[in-house]
């Protein structure tokens, strides 16, 4: 994830993460911020998807993103899955800059930047518990 987007996160203004695809039972999202930083820096509790097929109830107007969603603004085409953003940590990993590209790969045996659908190892977050972490939201 690129700044501003996880700086929107991380201060309450953008409260949904939308994707175009759902991620039944993903009860967090660990996001990996992309370069210069090229960490893990944050994880989020989420509730499940709210879609907006017919019928279904628009999301609370009350964050970026949000009014987008519920009208189909052209640009948000495809992003039909919004997870509620419930909470967010900051991790803690020696060094204070998140758990580095370099560890992922070095430490945990990961080939490739942890984006988009990727699972985070066990490894990881058996070191790094998630309620263990710096609650900022």
């Amino acid at each position: 994830m690129r700044d501003p987007y996880m700086q929107q996160i991380i201060d309450g203004t953008k409260n949904y993460e939308f994707r175009k695809y759902n991620m039944p039972g993903v009860e967090r999202i660990w996001f990996y911020r992309s370069s210069p930083l090229s960490a893990i820096t944050h994880v989020c509790e989420v509730s499940p998807a709210a879609t907006r097929n017919p019928g279904d109830a628009p999301l609370p107007e009350d964050g970026l993103g949000n009014k987008e969603f519920n009208e189909r603004d052209p640009e948000w085409d495809g992003y039909d899955f919004a997870y509620r953003i419930n909470s967010v940590y900051e991790i803690d990993a020696p060094g204070g800059k998140g758990i580095t590209l370099a560890q992922v790969k070095s430490e945990y045996g990961m080939k490739c930047a942890p984006q988009s659908r990727c699972r985070l190892p066990r490894s990881i977050s058996d070191r790094y518990k998630w309620d263990d972490q710096t609650k900022i939201l």
